[in-house]
């Protein structure tokens, strides 16, 4: 069994955090990373801090068959599926979960990857299947932080077991390895291998900007801060006109249950109709508006709303379905509720 001295796994932690913050397969408080630090417990990171400021004092440590822990810290609301999976795999010390882009948009298909198949060949490049594994799974959709997710991911790591990473489906992705290096190879080359199947089923190169809100400008206006971008696939989307819905459940908790399109010269009532209750809104050929009640939570919209386009730009490809509209009122309602207490107002920092 893969386990860590308490002080060793925090340093791990932490330092993969920044690994992962490097490469951009996390940012700000989205996704949890966690080691084993003994036959019944586990390290893991804290719910709704940033990974940029996180320290050893932050990581709380949790009990692998009763998810008991102590303190005034509340760690990851998804400590249940890290519990999960340390109970099926002995060998396994380390779990990250992200919302990456690649594998996030390739999760929409709800499809398993087999890695061993003529396709899958042609998806894998020489030592990256001995990396993932003959198969890159895709758990069944459940709402974020739930039981049922949990379950869903454990179901797929049991019926897997030579498998490093899964995707969840609308969702994003768990790696696991025995230690912080054999899991963060897993993110990393996971994130390249979908990046290839996302280009093959859309017919199209990827396009750079993914997953970042690096093109845009910000104004305040009434209280409340707009960041106008014009990042690939929210671009894409901006050209088609129509309403973006949901294909990642972070987008209908932080962005809302639908993303409407409004002409570039907007009357005051479009304007009203299109971003009441929202987080964003489509502007027809000019990318998106996107707003909260400080820069840093406009930026995290349009971060997520970034990548839902680009899951969009597949899905609708491909004639897949959105996330289901109960289960999008149902994440963008108890994440306003439970998170937006951070701050004032539906721009709230949110995690799990």
């Amino acid at each position: 069994m893969a386990i860590f001295q308490k002080t060793e796994a925090a340093e791990r932690i932490l330092q993969a955090c920044r690994v992962l913050l490097d490469k951009g397969l996390i940012a700000r408080t989205w996704g949890n990373v966690s080691a084993r630090i003994s036959e019944t417990s586990f390290l893991i990171t804290p719910s709704g801090r940033g990974y940029d400021t996180l320290t050893a004092e932050d990581l709380v440590e949790v009990g692998t068959e009763d998810l008991s822990w102590e303190g005034d810290v509340k760690p990851s609301s998804e400590k249940g599926m890290h519990a999960g999976i340390y109970r099926l795999r002995p060998e396994c010390g380390f779990i990250i979960h992200t919302h990456q882009a690649n594998a996030s948009a390739v999760s929409v298909l709800g499809e398993d990857i087999d890695l061993q198949s003529l396709s899958g060949r042609v998806f894998c490049k020489e030592g990256e299947q001995q990396i993932l594994g003959p198969a890159i799974p895709c758990a069944f959709y459940g709402l974020s932080s739930t039981k049922r997710l949990a379950r869903n991911v454990a179901r797929e790591v049991k019926e897997h077991p030579r498998s490093s990473a899964v995707l969840m489906r609308y969702h994003g992705a768990v790696c696991m390895g025995e230690d912080d290096a054999d899991a963060l190879v897993a993110a990393d080359t996971l994130e390249t291998v979908c990046g290839r199947i996302y280009e093959k089923y859309t017919g199209e190169k990827l396009r750079s900007g993914a997953g970042a809100a690096t093109q845009y400008q910000i104004h305040e206006h009434d209280g409340m801060y707009r960041i106008h971008t014009w990042t690939p696939y929210i671009m894409e989307m901006s050209r088609r006109g129509k309403t973006v819905m949901p294909y990642l459940d972070d987008m209908a908790q932080i962005g809302g249950t639908s993303i409407r399109c409004i002409p570039q010269d907007p009357t005051r009532e479009q304007w009203r109709s299109a971003s009441g209750g929202r987080n964003a809104v489509l502007v027809e050929g000019d990318g998106a508006i996107c707003y909260a009640d400080s820069p840093e939570e406009a930026e995290a919209v349009a971060i997520v709303f970034e990548k839902n386009c680009q899951a969009a730009n597949l899905a609708l490809k491909k004639a897949i379905p959105p996330v289901d509209k109960i289960s999008s009122r149902l994440e963008r309602t108890v994440y306003l509720r439970k998170y937006s207490r951070l701050k004032d107002g539906p721009g709230g920092k949110g995690s799990c």
